[in-house]
């Protein structure tokens, strides 16, 4: 059996929210659900969805600040968002576009079938071809070369070393395929203690 997607589905609105939920569930699609940015967030920090439909217009905090911290967040900035909204003005689509999202649907003029359709053309899109792994590239850093001293400061490390066991650290890359160009998000990782 093939393995089911897993959507993070934000909406605030508790008809929309149900129908949504139904559609994807009878599509074969797990769900988690949010009622607003808020509790948006809190299950991104436990949960791991293949992607997020994210409503724009949301209580205690809104789709764009939802959006704006999954895109600045290196463990969350490869899942693709795909923004479903009641506002469906230019500027409106713009916006959310250059925060990073994969798509844009207009709640009003967009069946609940077309959007399932829009978020498994996403995920195609994510997922290597079969047989091609996603590269994923473990570098060792040269301390003394280049620009190391500064990388080592913008990560907040006094030098290349873990701090807890004072390992050398390597530097951890992995492609992004959320950007039009080639781009990877990267952190450092200590190959002993894991952190």
């Amino acid at each position: 059996m093939a393995t089911r997607h897993k959507v993070l589905l934000v909406e605030d609105s508790p008809a929309v929210q149900q129908i949504y939920r139904n559609t994807l569930t009878i599509d074969q699609f797990q769900v988690i659900t949010a009622n607003n940015g808020m509790e948006a967030i809190k299950a991104l920090s436990t949960d791991r969805p293949d992607i997020i439909l994210l409503d724009l217009m949301m209580p205690v905090m809104d789709g764009y600040k939802v959006l704006q911290v999954v895109k600045t967040d290196p463990k969350l900035s490869m899942i693709p968002v795909l923004v479903f909204s009641a506002k469906g003005q230019p500027e409106e689509v713009e916006k959310a576009l250059s925060l990073g999202a994969a798509g844009y649907v207009v709640k009003a003029t967009t069946k609940p079938k077309e959007v399932i359709e829009r978020i498994k053309g996403i995920l195609a899109k994510q997922e290597p071809a079969p047989g091609h792994e996603v590269a994923h590239y473990r570098i060792e850093v040269v301390e003394g070369s280049y620009d190391t001293a500064k990388l080592a400061a913008d990560f907040k490390l006094n030098d290349l070393r873990c701090p807890a066991c004072r390992s050398k650290v390597l530097l951890d890359l992995v492609p992004d395929f959320t950007h039009g160009t080639a781009w990877f998000s990267g952190k450092f990782v200590c190959p002993r203690c894991t952190r």
